[in-house]
């Protein structure tokens, strides 16, 4: 069972995370279900305590391919496993880079939708 602080309406949102996955900044989505107060994910490991799906090892490989890559921005469907269950969502992933500084990417905006 997973132990994550976030709820699965939670997982829907944006996402900055640096190159270790500690989530720099959150902003739930507010469809279809927004919390009532949004929990401050900031400081926290997304991979290992905000997740709320199971496969998030498969999720960290998939940005970290993305990372070492030269793209700016990509996106793909990803199945978000919850105990027998899967949830698609569709993820826009893009690069954060200071200017002047193009090979250096400061953070990784990662958005997470419910896949249509």
């Amino acid at each position: 069972m997973n132990n994550s602080l976030a709820t699965e309406a939670e997982l829907f949102g944006l996402f900055e995370l640096d190159a270790s996955g500690t989530v720099l900044y959150h902003r739930v989505d507010p469809e279809p279900e927004p919390p009532t107060e949004p929990l401050n994910l900031a400081g926290r490991n997304f991979y290992d305590d905000v997740a709320p799906f199971e496969n998030t090892e498969e999720f960290r490989r998939c940005v970290t391919q993305f990372n070492s890559s030269d793209k700016f921005a990509d996106s793909f469907t990803f199945d978000c496993r919850f105990d027998e269950n899967a949830q698609p969502v569709r993820v826009l992933l893009a690069r954060i880079r200071e200017a002047g500084e193009a090979g250096n990417t400061k953070s990784i905006l990662v958005h997470i939708r419910r896949a249509a």
